[in-house]
């Protein structure tokens, strides 16, 4: 039988792994079906192909939203449960500080804090119980004030991370765009949420 802290530990896994799919669902151009790869059957076939391309682009993106937060809830999860100091995460983001350049430097001084932020926040999650994901929010927050503090901070934590990965590895323009867009949608789903959660 599930523990209390395994049963919360789902609820919040389940809730980031819906968020990322929902971001990637509206961040990730879907190919259009024209009446031209209707009428000729080599285009269908055509269309067929960016399909299958843009469900492993949604597997991808959605991926690549939840890595900080598995770190984070991990290691919040094993403090939780053994009691002790968890900092395994800051491994996860490559080479010594010493061994890298000044923007590696900063992308991973950005990642961590990032990881950090999220893990302080499932681990006062995964200190309470609650019947669904939003009960547990409404009863770890108390107000829409003070979750929508927690989602400000997060969402500054992730634009930090996002300025260092375009300066360093994404320069071109339909990067910039794709960032923009992925900060926009996550702001209007969280904001959504908020509504939802506190009315």
């Amino acid at each position: 039988m599930a523990t209390a802290t395994q049963q919360t530990y789902q609820m919040i896994w389940d809730h980031e792994q819906n968020f990322a799919k929902e971001l990637a669902r509206r961040v990730v151009e879907k190919p259009r079906l024209t009446v031209w790869r209707v009428l000729f059957p080599p285009l269908l076939v055509y269309h067929y192909v960016k399909l299958r391309e843009y469900q492993t682009d949604l597997e991808t993106f959605a991926k690549g939203v939840v890595r900080s937060k598995i770190l984070a809830m991990e290691s919040a999860l094993e403090e939780t449960t053994s009691g002790k100091k968890d900092g395994t995460y800051k491994n996860a983001f490559g080479a010594k500080e010493s061994e890298s350049a000044p923007g590696e430097i900063r992308l991973h001084t950005a990642q961590i804090a990032e990881v950090e932020l999220l893990k302080a926040h499932y681990l006062k999650l995964l200190r309470d119980t609650g019947s669904n994901y939003q009960a547990l929010i409404k009863k770890t927050y108390k107000t829409s004030g003070e979750y929508r503090r927690f989602l400000t901070k997060l969402a500054q934590a992730e634009d930090a991370v996002q300025k260092e990965v375009l300066h360093l590895h994404q320069t071109s323009t339909t990067a910039q765009a794709v960032s923009r867009k992925m900060r926009e949608t996550a702001k209007s789903l969280r904001d959504q949420e908020v509504k939802a959660f506190f009315g």
